[in-house]
């Protein structure tokens, strides 16, 4: 029982590591290409040096860290064309996804759409305290739990978990461009009541043609800005 016990206060352990590892990552705080050291945020955190390993271990395996034999961990660097790569695929199985998670929603799952949709719009894009001005931890949020509904209905559990190591991979990308000035080129409010208004009705060829058009315009604003 014992073994039991500790195994699981362990998983606790690698998950919360893990989480926390994530949320830095995402909101910048740790950036592109930064050198992770296990023993540091090992004694950081508290923790053992083998539970940061499982965490970053199975971060590399959701694309948001690299890790590289006699090297050690990093956060995942970005690059042109690793972006154009993870667009490309991002359209292919985001809009899968979505295309059956529009055919097979039911009241629940549109009920839910209603409400993600609201808390997203009604969230405050900026950290206005926050100089120059970064996205709002609370929008971040918002914004992942509207696309998670987006795609909940699609009915594969494997292709929601791939989705979602898409989007944080993505999602660093779409941070770096706040900085850069692109994100105010956007009606991010707009293109997310387009994916929200097809997707409601039932229009999947919409719903995924809206999807589309907003996966692209960070990669085409980054490009833009990066160049």
């Amino acid at each position: 029982m014992s073994g039991v016990r500790v195994s699981a206060k362990a998983k606790t352990r690698v998950q919360e590591v893990w989480t926390t590892v994530r949320r830095d990552i995402l909101r910048g705080a740790l950036h592109p290409g930064e050198k992770l050291s296990p023993s540091a945020t090992a004694q950081e955190y508290g923790v053992s040096l083998s539970v940061v390993r499982e965490a970053l271990t199975r971060m590399a395996e959701q694309g948001l860290v690299v890790s590289q034999p006699q090297l050690g961990f990093t956060v995942t660097p970005i690059s042109r064309e690793d972006l154009l790569d993870l667009t490309s695929v991002r359209l292919d199985i985001e809009t899968l996804a979505l295309r059956r998670s529009v055919e097979n929603g039911d009241v629940e799952w549109r009920t839910a759409l209603v409400a993600a949709h609201y808390r997203l719009e009604q969230t405050p894009w900026y950290d206005v305290d926050v100089e120059p001005p970064i996205t709002s931890e609370e929008w971040a949020l918002a914004h992942k739990r509207f696309h998670d509904t987006l795609l909940a209905a699609c009915g594969s559990g494997r292709l929601l978990e791939i989705a979602e190591s898409l989007r944080d991979s993505a999602e660093l990308y779409r941070r770096w461009s706040a900085p850069i000035g692109g994100e105010h080129e956007r009606d991010l409010v707009g293109e997310h009541r387009a994916i929200f208004e097809a997707a409601q009705s039932g229009d999947a060829e919409t719903a995924v043609e809206r999807l589309k058009d907003h996966i692209s315009q960070t990669t085409d604003v980054l490009l833009k800005h990066a160049t």
